[in-house]
């Protein structure tokens, strides 16, 4: 599931050369959402969309397709299926899972060093660099595994049932024009001790490559589970 403005970029690659077909829904667009036996796995992007808000202080077609997708992951995590959520996607998956949505004390937008801990089943590296960008934070659902933290994200993901459900408060699908195009669509957040420049995060486009591979990880990982 795709909200506005962050598409899917290197997923899209990966699982097409890995052999995979794949469609897109855009639910903020009012496009319906399939049945939940139209799909084999599910991922749901990240999107400028805030859970943290109140429902009266939502425009009414984002309510409704909030709902609409609420209900969906509710049966996909009730089924076999494999589910990975990237930013607001993540935070779906953790609301639906019983945790509490809130805005961060400390917006972050840039390149963070992340710890993984040591209960993560994936194999992600001990230590490794990674581009965050949220203004919400979620707590960690119970009966989920802690997958990474950080100075100011100390949940940067977590997993559930075995791995098979995947939530992720960063973006490894993320390549350098994608990010590029993010910084002109999307305004910085609030300036603060999370947030780096565009300048920054786009200075080096080395860290982009080892975005890839991570992501190779994560999802070979995530869909053996």
């Amino acid at each position: 599931m795709v909200h506005g403005w962050q598409d899917p970029v290197r997923l899209s690659d990966w699982l097409t050369g890995m052999g995979h077909s794949h469609n897109s829904s855009f639910p903020m667009e009012g496009e319906a959402l399939p049945g939940i036996d139209d799909f084999e796995a599910l991922v749901i992007l990240d999107g400028p969309q805030r859970l943290s808000l109140s429902e009266e202080n939502q425009p009414a077609a984002t309510r409704q397709a909030l709902r609409l997708q609420r209900k969906l992951i509710r049966r996909a995590l009730n089924s076999n299926r494999p589910i990975l959520g990237i930013g607001l996607g993540a935070r779906l998956i953790a609301e639906q899972l019983g945790a509490i949505v809130s805005p961060a004390v400390v917006p972050q937008r840039g390149w963070v060093s992340l710890t993984r801990s040591n209960e993560c089943p994936l194999g992600l590296p001990v230590e490794f660099e990674a581009l965050v960008w949220h203004e919400e934070i979620c707590g960690l659902p119970e009966d989920c595994e802690l997958l990474a933290s950080g100075e100011h994200t100390p949940i940067a993901g977590f997993c559930w049932d075995g791995g098979r459900v995947v939530a992720l408060n960063f973006h490894p699908n993320l390549d350098a024009a994608a990010t590029a195009s993010r910084l002109e669509e999307r305004p910085a957040p609030a300036q603060g001790s999370g947030v780096q420049s565009g300048e920054a995060l786009l200075a080096d486009p080395k860290r982009f490559d080892h975005q890839a591979a991570l992501l190779d990880r994560l999802m070979l990982d995530w869909l053996s589970s």
